[in-house]
This record gives C-alpha cells, structure tokens and sequence, in this order.
C-alpha cells in the first residue's frame, strides 16, 4: 500500500487541489436534475428536513477558498494538503477504506476531497442545502416572495431561492469579500430570479424594501473564521455578549423593521463549544424583540450514525 499511496501523492501533487470546479455545462445539468426533483416531502410529517446533496458540488464551485477557512483550533483541508506526511497518511486511510487507485497513480477527485477532509482533526466549513432551503422557501413563502438571507454564506440557500417555486426576488449580504465575489458569478450564472446582493454583516445592512421571509444560518460566533477581514461578527465582537448584543440582537431588530406584518423569521442556529447557549439567547433574543416561535425544525446534518440515529440542528420558525 505504501508504494500505491506514494504513487497517489506524486501524481496529485502534479495535478493540483482537487477542487470543485464543475464546467458550465455540468452545472446546468446538475441543476436541471435539481430543478426535476420533487422537494414536497424534504421536510417530513415530524418536522425533520430529509438530507440530499442535490447541487452541493455546484455551490463549492463558487467558493475555493473554503477549503482554507478554520473551524475552530481544527486543521483545515488546506493544511493537510501542504504536509506531505498527512497527506500521505490520508491517501491511505482512503485506499484502505476502497478508494480507487489507477496504474498511473490516478486517484478521482472525489475520493481526494473525500481522503482531505475526513482525516482525523480536520474540519471543513459547511453549507445549508439547496434542496432544504428550496423546501422551506416553498412551506413558508406565498407566491412571488421577497426573501432577505442575512448571511448569504456558500450560495446554498441562494441557489435553494432560484430552485423555489415561490420566490421571486433574493436578497442576500456577506461581508466577505471572497464569498462575496463567489455569490456575484453565482447570481450571474443563474439569473433566474432578481437577486440583490451586498457585501456588508446583516447588523449594518439593511434591505430597503420590505420582505416576506427573513431566513438564515448566521455565523456561530466564532465557529468559523470566514475571512481576517474587519468586518467579520466575530472580529468586531470578540466576546459573547457584545457578539449577542451588537451581531444577533441588531440582526433580528433589522429583520422585524422590513418584514410585512404576516412575515417570518427562520434561524438555523446550534450550540457550539465557543457559545454553548447560542440556541437558547436566539430564542430569548428573537421573543425580546417580538417575534413568537411558531414551530422547530430539525435539520438532519450527516448520514453518519449519531448516538443510534442521526445529528441534528434545530431551525426556529417564528413570526412577527
């Protein structure tokens, strides 16, 4: 195996990142699958949102850098791309558990990716997936909705609005600017729908008309360092509670001052070790300044057995 694994990394280090990049054509024709796929039954009768990976790879096309983005005191994907011992390692770990070599020392993209970010210690950024975004779109708004994304990210809940049957207009902001830069190509590609973008934190932007539903994941904290630039939440407000007071709070002020009298507000949120009360100051936050709960979603986040099911995150539903 050792001789096949050193094969591996000399031909991947020629080759370069396995990154996604989907051409043009493999996009659409990812998407028109997206588009065919019935999204009625993603959210189940028990309020739990089934996990599919319809257009995931398309997303990530978008947004490189997010290999190299830190969770956390975890290794990124990037760091175990430049050490050659813990790249090594991770080929093998990849061929031991089926991934396929061929006598040049060929190894799919997709297992690479696979083998980076499944190494023990490292920890790769997520994405909310368009196809659950697409389904609570659908559940939540009327016909022809005005939607604002508070915290645009990865395109998922992005490219979820341009698959809903409901939504006619996207706004969304993000105050990174490589994310941002990846959202604007994203929107151009895909001009299916008017979609607003801006590159600024949902505390300082504030849309100028009104909207019909307000729905994000909004960084959690410091979880995630997307980006060393000033105007990430969690640079601005290193601590908890000026990051509740100033970020959030300000954040679900800016929601309740666009939305229409019958609008919604959807948060995906969970507690993470950096601020293990982030569920229960969302809840107590959004009631503080009006909003009611009305109902909780579960969003299923892996396919891995959890504790004899699966992990969830809770997404709050609640209305102004």
């Amino acid at each position: 195996m050792v001789d096949l694994a050193l094969s591996v990394l000399e031909y991947t280090k020629k080759r370069g990142f396995p990154h996604y990049n989907l051409s043009k054509e493999d996009m659409l024709k990812d998407f028109e699958i997206f588009k065919k796929y019935d999204i009625k039954n993603i959210i189940e009768p028990d309020n739990k949102i089934k996990q599919t990976f319809h257009c995931m790879g398309l997303c990530w096309s978008y947004f490189p850098h997010h290999w190299d983005i830190r969770t956390r005191k975890m290794k990124t994907p990037v760091d175990i791309w430049n050490d050659k011992d813990l790249l090594l390692k991770a080929i093998k770990s990849r061929i031991k558990w089926g991934g396929r070599v061929g006598d040049d020392g060929y190894m799919s993209d997709s297992d690479l990716r696979k083998a980076i970010r499944t190494y023990s210690g490292v920890q790769r950024v997520s994405n909310f997936r368009p196809s659950a975004a697409a389904a609570i779109y659908d559940r939540y708004c009327t016909k022809d909705s005005v939607v604002w994304d508070m915290s645009s990210g990865f395109g998922g809940r992005m490219l979820g609005a341009i698959r809903s049957e409901k939504v006619v207009k996207y706004i969304g902001n993000d105050p990174s600017t490589k994310t941002y830069d990846g959202l604007c190509i994203m929107a151009e590609e895909f001009p299916l729908i008017d979609i607003s973008l801006h590159k600024e934190g949902s505390e300082v932007f504030k849309p100028s008309e009104e909207v019909d539903l307000c729905f994000t994941s909004p960084p959690y904290f410091n979880t995630e360092v997307y980006s060393d630039e000033a105007t990430q939440s969690c640079h601005k407000y290193p601590d908890v509670d000026s990051w509740n007071e100033s970020f959030l709070r300000k954040t679900i002020k800016n929601c309740k001052d666009v939305l229409k009298s019958n609008g919604k507000l959807i948060l995906n949120v969970a507690n993470v070790i950096n601020h293990k009360k982030l569920e229960l100051d969302t809840l107590r936050i959004s009631q503080e300044e009006g909003f009611s709960l009305k109902e909780t979603l579960q969003l299923k986040l892996s396919t891995i057995s959890y504790k004899g099911g699966h992990k969830y995150e809770p997404v709050f539903v609640f209305e102004k």
